[in-house]
């Protein structure tokens, strides 16, 4: 069996050449989240004029080299005001942020520093040259790289394409991922379960997860624990970026999963990886799609896409890594476990005087359903450890913020 971490580089070193997807352009709205394809260059200096940052009046420097220079208030000077005429000399004028500078002046006092008496401003204080004034270009030259290929697109990034008048950006296409559920007992959700049956509940917790993350889930009908329904199922399930399926990768006679990807021509890099929960979860190739056979039972499902479908589909989309920050936290109460496999435990984390812990839930059961909601993070237990005292320090991988006390 494969340690998880050696497990999730074979699996990104495998999408190598397939990652990360081409790019398409969409509108700004559709952009947040998502790589730059391509690198943003300003067609326009930013700002594009010579600006003043405070409300107060513009001034040659030279004019009021110590405090108590009395100048003459030449005029006004507004924001959205077209050039105003150049400034005469030994002259000042009344300005607002965000106006253009007139030619001739070099620096700008706030109006705090400044008395008005009629058409006389008194300035308190030396003027100093390039003072609260927002050189042209200061912020991005014409020509420059605004925003480089590879940038996640925020909302600050939105707003400083659209002061550059892009309407549009090349991004990396989002990952379509095909979901397919495995399994007799399965029923769609909206169909009242038969004695033996369940609804199926992995494809719209796994959709979710997708959609998090930023791909494209499709749910795919679901494949019976027979060799001809999974041979219809995944003839129906091609052309997908990743398809993920649940349930049938383990080693019982029904677990035909595998069997039946390789039959289809999918080359798996393995089937085990040494964890808990999900011990039993297949990766491989099929063409260009990515495929990952995860364990059925809800918990095991979550955790395996959390450490292996998801930093796989963020490298396909040009996103680093997994987007969840790892921070050594500390255990709120004892645990123990057999040597051999890493533990992942859904635990829920608390802030308290800046330090963080983390409070494993109650009931760790991969097929408990309310084992896999309420919990900000996964807890790591060492494969080498057994015991582990209150107040241990162990990995975390945060999922959600932390509570703070």
């Amino acid at each position: 069996m494969l340690e998880p971490d050696v497990a999730r580089t074979r699996i990104l070193e495998a999408l190598e050449g397939m990652a990360p997807l081409p790019p398409e352009r969409v509108g700004l709205a559709e952009a947040l989240g998502r790589a730059l394809a391509e690198a943003v260059l300003a067609p326009r200096a930013l700002p594009p004029f010579d600006s003043s940052e405070m409300d107060g009046y513009a001034l040659r420097a030279a004019d009021a080299r110590a405090g108590g220079a009395r100048l003459p208030v030449a005029f006004e000077v507004y924001a959205g005001s077209p050039q105003p005429p150049p400034l005469p000399p030994g002259a000042c004028c009344r300005i607002f942020t965000g106006a253009p500078v007139p030619s001739g002046a070099d620096a700008v006092e706030m109006q705090e520093e400044v008395s008005r008496q009629g058409a006389v401003a008194r300035f308190r204080r030396a003027a100093e040259p390039g003072r609260f004034v927002r050189a042209a270009g200061s912020d991005v030259a014409q020509g420059a790289v605004a925003l480089p290929a590879g940038t996640v697109v925020d909302a600050g990034a939105v707003g400083l394409a659209a002061a550059l008048g892009r309407t549009e950006l090349a991004v990396h296409r989002r990952p379509r991922v095909g979901l397919l559920a495995t399994g007799d007992e399965l029923v769609p959700v909206d169909r009242p379960p038969a004695p033996g049956q369940i609804p199926d509940s992995n494809s719209h917790a796994l959709a979710a997860a997708c959609r998090e993350v930023g791909a494209v889930p499709v749910l795919l009908p679901f494949a019976r624990d027979e060799r001809a329904s999974l041979r219809r199922a995944l003839a129906a399930a091609r052309g997908f970026d990743a398809l993920v399926s649940t349930g049938g990768v383990s080693v019982g006679e029904k677990d035909l999963v595998k069997e039946a990807l390789r039959a289809a021509g999918a080359r798996l890099d393995f089937w085990r990886v040494a964890m808990k929960p999900g011990r039993p979860i297949a990766f491989g190739r099929w063409g260009r799609t990515a495929v990952f056979g995860l364990p059925g039972n809800p918990a095991s499902a979550l955790v395996t896409f959390e450490l292996f479908v998801r930093p796989a589909l963020r490298r396909m989309a040009g996103l680093a890594g997994s987007g969840r920050l790892e921070v050594a936290a500390r255990l709120a109460e004892p645990a123990s476990k057999p040597a051999g496999l890493t533990h992942f435990l859904r635990a829920r984390a608390t802030s308290r005087a800046g330090v963080l812990w983390v409070e494993p839930l109650r009931s760790q059961a991969s097929g408990d359903l309310t084992s896999v909601t309420g919990f900000q993070a996964l807890a790591v237990l060492p494969p080498d450890a057994t015991r582990l005292r209150r107040g241990a320090t162990v990995q975390a991988i945060l999922l959600a913020p932390p509570r703070h006390l």
